[in-house]
């Protein structure tokens, strides 16, 4: 692997850009696909160093030196004349890439000088020069001298031509001049060197094929079998090159019952009175086709296939470009929907009640919300500071004067604060099923937070992600077909959406309005997990609580988060997700081929996960750490994520084996924290900051000191004001952290 690692380095280097190689079990050889931008390489078994070079700068010649747009017109028309191209631009990028880098000049030597030894062009014991002009060519300009070619005179033309190729223009030109060159010698050929053969028709109109054998070699025949059984002995072939030798079609349609068409392909469909040859069509094709191709490279191919290794290649996935009109579902859409269904059910006056309950929210944390102010401020504050650097200005200070015989510290000074950054945030809430007991202490926590980052001017979205939203069951089946959707692009299920619900582009009013919204939810929540202990909500079908799609929503992100900071103008995003649970490790990508997406989760081989815009190869299986990976490596985000615990230590214990932290000493540690700060943080999540949170402090604890009656003892009545004071210290702590975070 690491082999793999250096020579990827090494064909980017070479490369000058940051192209994206792959080894892959579908790369039969060395490729380049120039629209893309990704090196394909097979896994070779028993092959050298310099033979693996040679591959990569060889697809590296392509890259620098063959137009992009110009090879896909070659590709589309195909044929004979596609390989043709081909066996040119090899010559020239070969040329070109051995003088950029004239260290792989012994890689081309080397690497040729083997596969010639294990006959990879399938010329041990043939006489080279009995090929055909084609075949000599790539195997004079790809092994040199060695391969011991002949030219007539008439061919060193083309092969000087071809020594002194410079540009696309001039691969272009020889090819066309080439191939109309190898087209004409060989429909010449068979009225020279075949065997004639001669059909006669009958009175009946029935034809009768008689083959001649070799006997008559000395025979000049014009006459050829039709494609339909019938003779034209009165025509002689006038036209042999009107049409193109790489287009095969039999043009007589169904009416060749009776083709007889010799072995080398000579049948003619010519009509009596017709002036177009056997050879200007079917015959001439097909024959072309036959003469013409590169057999030296179809062995060489064939040979590669024999020495790739099919059980050492990796499994490709790109990363999709996340459509987000498709998967977000707007905060106004969410209110009509939450409206339609209170409407139906006679319950809009909830509404109200949420209105006037998020006010009693809002009024009861205000010491919180002023106390995550002043750290923050605190904080900014303390930065600002470390930014400043202070001068002499060299203009005396006159009111040190009077210290002159005492001092060098007379002059005035100059304060120069350089520019901070400025920050904005956005938040992924898990919308799952196992997060209903915190639901409602939850949103708490992300209506206090808005709140903050209101009065802050902070900007701020808040999301959740969801795969239960208002769909019908057909709307919830498959994937996502994103427009620029690619081959190998990881899946994102229908059933998966983005709820907008709270954002700091609203103003005041309509802001208040999105939070009674919020607020309502909360309390739905909060009625169905205490019952009797909060008033009563009706729920919603549509916003019942699912799975925790968090792999989809980290994707969302790697989208979201550019056109959030471009839409802010701020320079540092933090990114938060709030979860309790673990995204699914489903490995489902798209099949351009199939044009559908397929499992490949119990596929062999390593999954690799390619980012198409940073080129980056992410060796793991897919799961959040490595997209977290993803999204912090394109974005340059913050990342901090909210992981929801229950309070116990066994349950603690497997969370943080989950979580990737090492050993029974450090998990002893953080439970030691949770135990006494009522979350601590971990740092091998895939985060900056993860905090785990004990599920019993999310609550938000009103300022007044409802827990104490008139009728307690003293002592009752202080050990309630102590638990009232812990769980306000407990948020203060928590807040003071995330507070230095955005700071």
């Amino acid at each position: 692997m690491e082999n793999r690692n250096a020579k990827s380095l090494l064909a980017k280097l070479m490369a000058a850009e940051n192209i994206n190689v792959e080894y892959s079990e579908k790369a039969a050889t060395a490729s380049f696909d120039t629209e893309s931008r990704t090196l394909r390489m097979p896994v070779f078994k028993d092959i050298s160093d310099d033979s693996t070079d040679l591959f990569l700068g060889h697809e590296v010649g392509h890259a620098l030196y063959t137009p992009q747009g110009e090879i896909l017109k070659v590709v589309e028309k195909g044929g004979v004349y596609k390989n043709f191209v081909n066996v040119v631009e090899d010559a020239r990028i070969e040329k070109m890439i051995q003088n950029k880098f004239p260290g792989l000049r012994r890689c081309f030597f080397s690497g040729y000088n083997e596969l010639m030894e294990r006959d990879f062009f399938g010329t041990n014991g043939q006489d080279v020069n009995d090929y055909n002009f084609i075949d000599r060519l790539n195997l004079h300009f790809k092994v040199g001298f060695r391969a011991g070619i002949e030219f007539s005179l008439e061919e060193q033309v083309f092969v000087d031509r071809m020594e002194n190729l410079r540009t696309w223009e001039d691969t272009i030109s020889l090819s066309d001049d080439l191939y109309e060159y190898c087209k004409a010698k060989n429909e010449d050929e068979p009225e020279n060197t075949q065997d004639s053969e001669e059909v006669t028709e009958s009175d009946e109109g029935e034809s009768e094929e008689q083959d001649m054998g070799s006997g008559d070699s000395g025979e000049d025949s014009n006459e050829q079998d039709s494609s339909d059984g019938e003779s034209d002995s009165g025509e002689e072939e006038s036209e042999s090159g009107s049409e193109s030798g790489s287009d095969t079609q039999d043009e007589s349609g169904s009416e060749g019952e009776n083709d007889t068409g010799g072995v080398d392909g000579e049948g003619s469909s010519a009509d009596s009175g017709s002036t177009e040859t056997a050879m200007g069509k079917r015959g001439s094709e097909e024959s072309a086709t036959d003469e013409m191709a590169t057999k030296t490279q179809d062995s060489f191919d064939n040979k590669l296939e024999e020495i790739v290794d099919k059980e050492s290649f990796n499994s490709y996935y790109t990363v999709p470009n996340v459509n987000i009109d498709q998967v977000v579902v707007p905060m106004s859409e969410v209110h009509k929907m939450m409206d339609k269904e209170l409407n139906e059910e006679g319950n809009i006056r909830h509404l109200e009640k949420a209105a006037h309950l998020f006010k009693i929210f809002s009024n009861e944390q205000k010491s919180i919300i002023s106390y995550l102010i002043k750290e923050f401020e605190m904080r900014k504050s303390a930065d600002e500071h470390k930014r400043t650097k202070v001068s002499k200005t060299g203009i005396l200070n006159p009111n040190k004067l009077h210290a002159f015989k005492f001092s060098e510290d007379i002059f005035l000074r100059n304060s120069v604060v350089s520019d901070g950054k400025n920050h904005g945030f956005v938040m992924f809430v898990d919308w799952s099923g196992s997060m209903m007991p915190q639901m409602a202490d939850t949103i708490d926590q992300l209506m206090m937070l808005a709140m903050f980052c209101k009065k802050t001017q902070i900007p701020f979205d808040v999301y959740a992600f969801t795969n239960t939203y208002c769909k019908s069951y057909e709307g919830t089946r498959g994937f996502y077909k994103f427009p620029d959707r690619k081959n190998g692009d990881l899946g994102v299920a229908k059933s998966f959406n983005l709820l907008h619900l709270i954002s700091s582009t609203l103003k005041t009013s309509a802001f208040n309005k999105s939070m009674t919204y919020v607020s309502f939810l909360r309390h739905m929540f909060a009625y169905h997990t205490r019952g009797w202990d909060a008033p009563y909500f009706p729920v919603l079908e549509h916003l019942k609580l699912g799975g925790t799609p968090l792999n989809e929503a980290i994707m969302s992100a790697i989208s979201i988060i550019p056109e959030f900071q471009k839409t802010n103008n701020v320079q540092i995003v933090n990114t938060i997700f709030l979860t309790d649970g673990e995204g699914q490790n489903r490995q489902v990508s798209y099949d351009s081929q199939a044009g559908d997406f397929i499992d490949t989760s119990y596929g062999s081989g390593k999954s690799v996960i390619v980012d198409p815009v940073t080129k980056k190869h992410y060796e793991s299986s897919i799961n959040d750490k490595v997209l977290l990976k993803i999204l912090k490596d394109r974005t340059g985000t913050t990342l901090a994520g909210f992981f929801i615990s229950p309070a116990n230590k066994r349950q603690f214990s497997t969370d943080m084996w989950y979580k990737g932290v090492p050993s029974e000493k450090d998990v002893a540690v953080l439970w030691d924290s949770m135990k006494d700060n009522g979350f601590c943080v971990v740092e091998t999540a895939g985060y900056d900051e993860y905090y785990i949170l004990a599920r019993k402090n999310l609550r938000i604890e009103s300022n007044n000191l409802d827990g104490i009656k008139s009728d307690m003892t003293k002592g009752k009545m202080k050990n309630a004001f102590v638990k009232a004071q812990q769980g306000k210290i407990a948020n203060k702590k928590m807040l003071s952290k995330f507070a230095e975070l955005v700071a």
